[in-house]
């Protein structure tokens, strides 16, 4: 039957060669304003050509029986979508969006070319339909290849380009795509009496459309509105970040920098009470007041004299530190081994030393004041220790809290604020180790006893980076830090 239609009926035989040329075109027209580059095959070129010629056959013969041509639209929709889908490995949805608004450009232009022969058509009284359609394909690729050269699209619809899941704006381009095929449809059928039954329906389906782009269009803007909203404000927050990072920084800092000075000024002011009571200004007191001294002093502990660094920063430390625990009735130790000038020329600077004393010694005066041990003992040992240069601070104070250990060395942490403790003594304990690639050990020997220490906090300056932690709560210690943070031992 379809041979008999293409060699007795010319009408049919064109009805088809349109059908392949709008395909063909809509099929150009996808991947020019989708702006793809694929490379078509002459397999793949001739499977295309093959299908385009039964399909379009096919709908010939529905468009004979239903009296309708609604078919040969269908088939460039659904067909050339799935062949652009698989040659551009676009989703199909994306494909059928993309080749419904090529068709619809193409239905317009071969609309626009014969409008465009009916003048010539007219005057010149040309009666061959062959010719006249060859007229028109002819002009209708004229007009589709200058429009695709064009500067705003020849590079492709930017639209369909950088919003393939804009969901408002695909909505609207389907909306104005299926009006114009409705359209075309609706035109294309005049000549076979169908129009007159299309009227009432086709002015609720544009009232309908417009109603419908228009809300599109309010829906999209107000989208396009948000999102440029939501990149400010993103924008802006992440500024207000960087401030905030920044400024926690300069604080941070400046908290290190305040703690390390206020230990080095009450250092300070403990040499000058020293050196004031030594002074003339001595003899201007009481006889009262320094017979009543003098008794006092009978009957407090002796203080141990401590030896020498011979490094005047570092020994005035020293012995500040060792008045605080007179004052806090602790007993202070120090043992130096090896010449501290070594350490303090080629393993940590003076400064640093010094802060390390005053902090940490700080720390086990405070520790063993939230105790109730009746052995409150610090010791220091101080030089070349198990081979390598470095600082011990022993003391019988309590225990480190897990949730302490947890955060040293990274955020300030204490739990004895009301104590003076900040947290920032570990900070900077920990940027003096990074800095000299140090290794800190907290040796943890058991709860408080009245014959031995609790507790270590060592410092080597071994190169080695280490940090870890040996304890007889080992066990517990682990099960808390579930993300395996700290080295842990048991001791």
């Amino acid at each position: 039957m379809i041979i008999e239609i293409l060699k007795n009926n010319e009408e049919s035989i064109l009805y088809i060669m349109k059908v392949i040329f709008i395909s063909i075109c809509t099929f150009y027209t996808s991947i020019k304003i989708s702006n793809v580059n694929i490379k078509l095959t002459t397999t793949k070129r001739v499977v295309y050509f093959l299908i385009a010629i039964i399909f379009s056959a096919f709908s010939k013969l529905i468009n004979n029986v239903a009296k309708f041509d609604i078919v040969s639209i269908i088939y460039v929709i659904f067909g050339v979508s799935i062949f652009l889908s698989l040659t551009t490995k676009n989703k199909l949805g994306y494909s059928i969006l993309v080749n419904i608004i090529s068709l619809s450009v193409n239905q317009i232009i071969f609309f626009v070319a014969t409008m465009l022969l009916y003048i010539p058509h007219t005057l010149l009284q040309i009666t061959s339909k062959t010719l006249n359609f060859f007229t028109i394909i002819f002009i209708h690729f004229i007009i589709l290849y200058n429009c695709l050269k064009l500067k705003r699209i020849k590079n492709g619809f930017s639209f369909l380009i950088k919003n393939k899941k804009d969901d408002y704006l695909n909505l609207i381009m389907l909306n104005i795509s299926i009006i114009i095929l409705f359209f075309v449809i609706v035109m294309s059928n005049y000549e076979k009496g169908v129009t007159e039954k299309f009227v009432l329906g086709l002015m609720m389906f544009s009232i309908i459309m417009f109603v419908t782009i228009q809300k599109s269009l309010q829906l999209y803007y107000k989208q396009k509105m948000l999102v440029k909203d939501l990149e400010e404000t993103k924008s802006e927050l992440e500024k207000k970040k960087e401030e905030v990072t920044e400024l926690e920084k300069e604080n941070l800092e400046f908290s290190k920098v305040s703690h390390s000075i206020a230990h080095k000024q009450r250092a300070l002011e403990h040499k000058l009470n020293e050196l004031s009571m030594k002074s003339e200004i001595a003899d201007e007191i009481d006889i009262k007041d320094r017979i009543e001294n003098l008794s006092a002093g009978l009957s407090k502990k002796q203080v141990v004299v401590l030896d020498k660094t011979e490094i005047p920063e570092i020994d005035d430390m020293l012995a500040f530190m060792q008045s605080e625990c007179v004052k806090n009735k602790i007993d202070f130790q120090l043992q130096l081994s090896g010449n501290i000038y070594t350490m303090i020329n080629h393993y940590v600077s003076k400064d640093e030393l010094e802060i390390l004393l005053a902090d940490h010694i700080k720390n086990a005066i405070i520790a063993i004041g939230y105790g109730d041990n009746v052995n409150k003992s610090i010791l220091v040992r101080l030089g070349k220790l198990d081979g390598n240069y470095g600082l011990y601070v022993y003391d019988s104070g309590i225990e480190f809290e897990i949730e302490t250990l947890l955060n040293l060395g990274k955020k300030p942490s204490t739990t004895h604020k009301d104590s003076g403790g900040t947290g920032m003594g570990f900070m900077n304990t920990f940027d003096t180790l990074r800095k000299h690639k140090a290794s800190f050990v907290i040796e943890e020997y058991g709860k408080p006893v009245k014959d031995n220490f609790t507790k270590a906090l060592k410092f080597k300056f071994d190169k080695k980076e280490e940090f870890k932690i040996c304890s007889y709560r080992a066990e517990e210690i682990k099960n808390v830090d579930k993300e395996n943070t700290l080295v842990v031992e048991k001791l």
